[in-house]
């Protein structure tokens, strides 16, 4: 803790979420830049996975970003890191939650007495958990939304009547009719909680981790529902830090292997931390990337069981399965360089479950997407990435626990990889991702965005 009065401080309180830590740790390190000081409110186990990560960056992030750990009893943090959360675990999630908040609260209130300012930055799941620190005299809150403005849109369209003369409800029937998934993609009870949200006025600015070259209409239609306060389009967060990263590009084995491949020829696979596949569903995406006959990196992901028994995380291919595409295809069961990966020349598709940091980094890489969604607003990206931007294609998948065939796999990937159809989804990415990265230039609508957003919370 400072000793002497820091003329604005920074807290960020992200939900207990690696995939939600991120983006906050990501947002912290670029404010780093500006000799902001930001303090990072985590668990002790996020934190102490944060740490190592600031090893090699510019003295003047790594001096800026501080750690405060959320103390609770081992009991009652033990398994918080799973990022699989059916609906009995939103609830455990929740008491974890609340359990939290006295910590927060407090740790908030010591940071308010060592600044002049101090702007919480919170995840917008946390809103309830913060008590009543935004009434101190000192402080502002800005909220953060993880997710896309489209599927915030939506789920906004759903939970309140909004009057802003669009045709939100056209493309929301749209949606519904051809993604039965949406109706059982969040848990019960969300409605409700974008209609609380809506109305919470205790902030003083919201933002997204978008791109107005990707989601402007959306982010608009947002800004015109709420009218109240700022928001702000922070994104891709990656390119925000691009002339600020003293770190060498990573050595893996997967850039080795792309390193040996033509131009567009590899079709990467990653369904993120939190999603499962069951051991059919394993085998029948196994067997249509083997039918497929293209050249493929597979991240088989942690979430990925061979049974339904939590305890073992034994993950089993078909028998004979990496033998028979042992020189084109590269199964990794441990962490990879995604970025780094989509931005190598030889990636010619993302076959994703569009969670929307991959949809991000993806679009911005002018990668095009086989959009595989599960939960959450991930059947939402979708529309945005298929429907919208018109830049991937479609696994034939209806319904949240339907079983997606082989067959559906290998057409949707030779769609993608060896047709016209493909090509032109290829071309419109590649032209979209030139104009996210034009946007950062030096008066650029991404640039003009960023500077506004510090300007506001330094003022």
């Amino acid at each position: 803790m400072a000793t002497t009065k820091n003329s604005i401080i920074v807290a960020m309180v992200p939900f207990s979420r690696f995939t939600h830590i991120n983006q906050l740790f990501l947002l912290s390190r670029f404010i780093a830049v500006h000799n902001i000081p930001v303090h990072l409110l985590c668990l002790p186990e996020f934190n102490k996975d944060l740490k190592p990560r600031l090893q090699g960056e510019s003295f003047e992030i790594a001096k800026n970003i501080h750690f405060n750990d959320i103390l609770l009893s081992q009991d009652e943090y033990k398994g918080s890191m799973e990022e699989d959360y059916d609906d009995e675990r939103v609830l455990s999630i929740m008491e974890l939650l609340e359990k939290q908040s006295e910590s927060l609260q407090k740790t908030c209130l010591e940071l308010s007495m060592n600044t002049k300012k101090l702007v919480i930055i919170y995840d917008s799941i946390m809103k309830d958990y913060l008590g009543d620190v935004h009434t101190l005299p000192n402080v502002e809150t800005c909220i953060f939304h993880s997710g896309s403005a489209i599927s915030k849109y939506s789920l906004l369209r759903q939970s309140i009547v909004v009057d802003v003369g669009d045709d939100g409800d056209k493309l929301l029937k749209q949606m519904h009719e051809e993604f039965p998934a949406m109706d059982s993609s969040f848990p019960p009870g969300m409605e409700i909680f974008e209609k609380d949200l809506y109305e919470w006025d205790f902030n003083s600015g919201e933002f997204m981790i978008s791109s107005r070259e990707v989601e402007g209409k959306y982010l608009d239609l947002l800004a015109n529902a709420k009218s109240k306060k700022p928001l702000w389009a922070l994104g891709p967060l990656h390119m925000l830090l691009q002339s600020h990263h003293d770190k060498a590009p990573p050595s893996h084995e997967c850039l080795e292997f792309l390193d040996n491949q033509d131009v567009n020829s590899v079709i990467y696979v990653s369904f993120g931390t939190g999603t499962k596949l069951s051991q059919e569903q394993l085998n029948e995406l196994a067997f249509g990337l083997e039918k497929c006959n293209q050249r493929f990196i597979w991240v088989i992901g942690k979430g990925d069981h061979s049974n339904n028994n939590d305890n073992d995380n034994t993950i089993e291919l078909p028998q004979g399965f990496e033998e028979r595409v042992k020189g084109r295809g590269m199964m990794v069961r441990n962490w990879v360089p995604q970025l780094e990966i989509l931005e190598h020349p030889s990636t010619g598709g993302f076959l994703s479950h569009c969670g929307w940091n991959s949809c991000m980094e993806s679009i911005s890489m002018g990668v095009p997407i086989i959009a595989w969604p599960n939960e959450w607003d991930q059947p939402y990206n979708a529309v945005l990435v298929t429907k919208v931007l018109k830049i991937g294609t479609l696994c034939n998948w209806t319904h949240k626990d339907e079983l997606v065939t082989s067959d559906s796999i290998e057409k949707s990937i030779k769609v993608l990889m060896d047709t016209t159809e493909g090509e032109e989804m290829r071309k419109r990415a590649v032209e979209l991702s030139n104009k996210i990265k034009s946007s950062f230039s030096p008066g650029g609508v991404a640039t003009k965005e960023v500077e506004s957003f510090i300007s506001y919370i330094t003022k």
